[in-house]
């Protein structure tokens, strides 16, 4: 920022001096005019006229680049819209500017003068843009290729996560028949228990494609549930409801999984749960809903989980623009409201 600060102050006065210098060697060098043997204030008038006018070309053109960096797309015939345009706008201002500095010093205008003027001026602004829109799209492919790089590494380090976070659930899973051999036929609860969690982890491992039925997102869920009947009392009460018309739906895997974990992990007070998922006009209607135990005395809010954390990024990231997701807390439950468009 400082540098283009500077940068600002600095090139009209080059462009300026470079200009008058311009016209002065094509204007006096042939007539063998020496144009320093004139009066002082005619030469500062002439000098300072020509650094104001830089300065407003110098901003015109600023403004001009952000405005054609907003184009849509970048094309020859854009390129040669913006020559042309500056050719013009150079064309029109010079004649006034001309005319304004020979009126303050009482100097007549020629033809010469004013095709000099013209001539030189539209140059050297072509020039001076195409520094300016040069140095633009230079920035602009810099930023785009340190983009895609930083995109490239983003997608390996995910990748690296993904596959370091795949080996765990797959050495539990091993571990787990393993272990499962080892149980005596006898105890069927830990082998049931065991075999409930060997078919989590195989779904998550095996079964997962880019989007999957509902009716296998509900299975899995259905197993989960099983699964923890081992931790819960008798006073538990669940209450489970799948509309038969999503079983055919799709849906990317393990978005509704969360809600039902996060109302496992906190159901309290009265002890129950309600799940219910419902076709309504298009979209999916997930809700689940937990007993909490009796609200504690007002205390500093604290934000959501991280697997609803985790969730919220992912709706976001698969469908952006197509869904909705709340959560809310009265002060007997937990409830937990997600709407996708299938």
């Amino acid at each position: 920022m400082k540098q283009s600060s500077k940068w600002f102050w600095i090139s009209p006065v080059i462009f300026g001096i470079t200009v008058l210098t311009t016209i002065r060697i094509i204007n006096d060098v042939p007539r063998d005019y020496k144009f320093w043997q004139r009066p002082l204030s005619i030469n500062i008038i002439e000098f300072v006229s020509i650094i104001i006018i830089s300065f407003g070309i110098e901003y015109f053109l600023q403004q001009f680049v952000k405005r054609s960096k907003q184009a849509k797309e970048m094309s020859i015939r854009h390129l040669v819209f913006e020559y042309l345009l500056i050719m013009l706008i150079s064309m029109v201002i010079t004649i006034p500017v001309l005319y304004g500095i020979h009126y303050m010093t009482d100097a007549p205008v020629t033809t010469n003068d004013i095709v000099v003027a013209e001539a030189a001026m539209t140059l050297l602004i072509i020039i001076y843009y195409s520094i300016f829109r040069g140095g633009d799209l230079l920035q602009t492919y810099v930023d785009q290729k340190t983009l895609t790089q930083q995109i490239r590494n983003t997608q390996m380090e995910t990748e690296l996560k993904f596959l370091k976070a795949q080996f765990h659930p797959h050495f539990l899973f091993n571990a787990l028949n393993a272990i499962y051999f080892q149980i005596d036929e006898n105890n069927e609860a830990p082998r049931k228990s065991i075999e409930l969690l060997s078919e989590l982890l195989r779904y998550q491992l095996y079964d997962i494609n880019q989007t999957v039925k509902l009716e296998q997102e509900f299975d899995f869920i259905r197993h989960y549930i099983e699964f923890q009947k081992v931790r819960m009392n008798e006073s538990f009460q669940l209450t489970v409801s799948f509309d038969p018309a999503l079983r055919e739906q799709k849906i990317h895997p393990l978005l509704l999984f969360p809600l039902v974990e996060n109302a496992y992990k906190y159901v309290g007070g009265e002890y129950w749960i309600k799940i219910e998922a419902r076709w309504q006009e298009g979209s999916l209607c997930f809700t689940v809903e937990n007993a909490i135990p009796p609200m504690p005395p007002p205390k500093k809010k604290k934000a959501n989980g991280i697997g609803l954390e985790n969730l919220h990024r992912r709706l976001n990231l698969l469908y952006p623009g197509k869904h909705f997701f709340e959560t809310k807390k009265t002060d007997q439950s937990f409830i937990a409201n997600l709407k996708i468009e299938c």
